[in-house]
């Protein structure tokens, strides 16, 4: 993912609605294979969000790494984890940012909540972590 200079803040780091913005952005490409296909009929509801900073990440660390994983798979809902960290960084070095967002799959037109498919989980399972 790349830092563009609006996503830096006053202090010169990444600001906090921006890296909800970035990890949305990795979400997405990493979602499209089980979720793509039903676009019209299934959307991604964010339950919740948890993201805890462990060092600063500036422009100069762009690009960023986002390495994600899921972390719990239930019949409507789902987790996935991340770690965020400069790609110049060493791979075994400790994450800059360390998240979490809970995705429920609902229904679009009927606005209820929907089980995911045996594909889907089949998919999530695959980068359970």
């Amino acid at each position: 993912m790349h830092v563009r200079w609006s996503d830096i803040d006053m202090y010169q780091h990444i600001n906090h609605a921006t890296m909800v913005t970035l990890l949305e952005e990795a979400r997405i490409p990493f979602l499209r294979e089980p979720f793509g296909p039903e676009i019209q009929t299934i959307g991604l509801l964010i339950a919740d969000v948890h993201i805890t900073y462990k060092a600063q990440l500036r422009l100069i660390d762009s690009p960023l790494q986002v390495t994600m994983w899921s972390k719990r798979v239930r019949s409507v809902d789902f987790t996935i984890g991340y770690e965020v960290r400069s790609v110049g960084a060493a791979p075994d070095s400790k994450p800059a940012v360390i998240a979490e967002t809970q995705l429920a799959a609902v229904h679009i037109k009927e606005q209820r909540l929907q089980r995911l498919s045996a594909g889907q989980r089949e998919y999530l399972h695959r980068y359970l972590r």
